[in-house]
């Protein structure tokens, strides 16, 4: 895990997404952290929000918040779960936004802003811009982790999804979508299927066709000042499109400013 940090570092990263799980032994993490220079951006957890007893959330929700901030991370990304069949969604909908609510009051005492993102499943209440409209509406302090890339999957434009969702944007997820089918696993267990049944792969940022240097030079026209996460689970070549991210990120915010 070093040496990736120090690579990481070198091509001009500087903290990271963090599983909670993952920061378990926190102590030990957190000293890799500072020898390579990173620290950790947003810590992200699992929730279930929507079936689980409120005295098991707001568990999981104290140790989310509690770590990030032993951290130093200022912002948490709560994923809050699932409709399932026969789930009255508008029911759903309600228990979440008081769920959030809780999670956003307990935040508010470390300092930390949670957070939602555009989540690439159908059966999240936050897949699209209507259902994230919906929370950010219902909870004061909820923000909004601009996924660039998981609008592609509800088939939406994710320029027209910043601008609906502007006012809420705290963190940005820079994830990129082709359409190549040689960027996919020798078994394809790296593609992902749209709501339209169309593959599409993981690639670098700016290699793909969402529009990743449009949406950038908007978020900084807008006088977006937040952290910038390249994101590409399932790469075929993580360290190269880590490395061509990079690149590309670091020239896009050199012709802004």
């Amino acid at each position: 895990m070093e040496r990736m940090l120090r690579e990481a570092h070198e091509m001009g990263y500087s903290g990271l997404e963090c599983d909670l799980w993952r920061l378990s032994d926190r102590a030990a993490v957190k000293r890799v952290f500072d020898d390579c220079g990173m620290r950790a951006a947003s810590v992200y957890n699992m929730y279930d929000l929507l079936h689980d007893d409120p005295q098991t959330s707001r568990e999981k929700m104290f140790r989310n918040l509690e770590t990030a901030a032993y951290f130093g991370a200022d912002k948490v990304l709560a994923i809050p779960g699932f409709f399932t069949p026969g789930d009255d969604r508008e029911a759903g909908y309600a228990k979440l936004a008081e769920q959030l609510s809780v999670m956003c009051g307990l935040a508010e005492e470390y300092g930390i802003t949670v957070t939602l993102e555009d989540f690439d499943d159908e059966n999240s209440p936050c897949c699209d811009t209507a259902g994230l409209a919906r929370l950010m509406e219902a909870v004061p302090g909820l923000g909004f982790t601009f996924d660039t890339g998981n609008f592609a999957y509800v088939l939406e434009d994710a320029g027209e999804a910043l601008e609906r969702l502007r006012p809420y944007i705290r963190h940005v997820h820079l994830k990129d979508r082709s359409l190549d089918a040689s960027r996919a696993f020798q078994d394809g267990s790296n593609a992902k299927a749209d709501l339209s049944g169309k593959l599409m792969y993981p690639c670098e940022t700016g290699g793909g066709y969402v529009g990743a240097e449009r949406l950038v030079k908007r978020l900084l026209a807008l006088g977006y000042a937040g952290d910038f996460s390249v994101e590409h689970f399932g790469a075929a070549d993580q360290t190269e499109y880590m490395r061509r991210s990079a690149e590309n990120v670091k020239r896009w915010i050199s012709e802004v400013k």
